[in-house]
């Protein structure tokens, strides 16, 4: 395929132009579209209908192994790889999903393997509201002063669930394997192992970590809050207003994304990916 890739009037992303769904990517497509993307951190098809779940697959697939998501009534049928974000439930009732905010975040940042890409696009949206905000952690990592980054670089954050949330049974499929790893390390500062670009990654602050490695608890809590709130100043942030049919594929590991609120009325359908990439290197054993 002839790709023309055209970076975003914005903090991140990039637009790809020429690429055709209906065909899965060869190897050249593919090392062109992962160099894009990791320059880029986001990538942009403005496709005039959505593909079809088996044009997903293949397209995803060229990436690394898919792997389905941790709710799997959501999973689209005859497609494990695949998961309906929907306020619409299997029976068709609107209004059964969430339509509020869901702040900024990185899937799955507390249990390995590491999900180092992610796919969505659009099925259906409301006629207002649901916009996605991604945030470039590798800019906000830039910005650090040299002292924090040194206080950083090589340091993890043992994850766990939020004391009182009950996602017990959400992160845990019907075959019966549990996804919640007991007292998980991921690095807080991430690095792609292709250009050695560093982020910051510090998902949703204190809210899913229970420790970070060298800081007490107080400590660590508010370095936690203090990366957060640097990394999601509106400088770092990036605002898309999707169109039906419109596909974006992005690094989850250098980036964080935000669902904006929109009414519980009316119907917003996506269909989402996780994509397996390098392992954390407090994960390699």
């Amino acid at each position: 395929m002839s790709l023309k890739i055209t970076p975003l009037d914005a903090v991140l992303g990039a637009e790809v132009d020429g690429y055709d769904f209906a065909a899965a990517p060869d190897s050249e497509t593919a090392e062109e579209l992962l160099a894009a993307v990791d320059e880029h951190l986001l990538l942009l098809f403005r496709n005039p209908e959505p593909p079809t779940p088996a044009q997903v697959t293949d397209f995803c697939e060229s990436f690394g192994p898919l792997r389905p998501t941790l709710a799997d009534k959501s999973r689209l049928p005859g497609f494990p790889g695949i998961n309906r974000v929907s306020n619409v439930d299997v029976d068709g009732v609107v209004g059964t999903g969430g339509t509020d905010v869901v702040t900024f975040h990185s899937d799955l940042s507390f249990t390995p393997p590491l999900i180092e890409f992610l796919y969505l696009d659009a099925v259906m949206l409301p006629s207002s509201g649901g916009t996605t905000k991604w945030l470039n952690l590798v800019a906000a990592y830039q910005d650090l002063d040299e002292d924090i980054r040194a206080r950083i670089d090589d340091v993890g954050v043992v994850y766990r669930l939020r004391d009182g949330l009950d996602f017990g049974s959400y992160f845990k499929a019907s075959d019966g394997e549990s996804l919640l790893a007991d007292r998980t390390c991921i690095s807080l500062v991430q690095t792609n192992p292709r250009n050695g670009r560093r982020s910051v990654w510090p998902n949703t602050g204190p809210d899913f970590a229970a420790d970070v490695e060298g800081h007490g608890p107080d400590e660590g809590t508010a370095l936690l809050a203090e990366l957060f709130a640097h990394c999601t100043q509106d400088r770092y942030v990036y605002e898309h207003y999707w169109t039906v049919g419109e596909s974006v594929f992005w690094l989850n590991t250098q980036t964080m994304h935000q669902r904006e609120a929109f009414p519980p009325d009316q119907i917003r359908e996506l269909r989402h990916v996780n994509i397996l990439g390098h392992t954390d290197p407090r994960q390699a054993a």
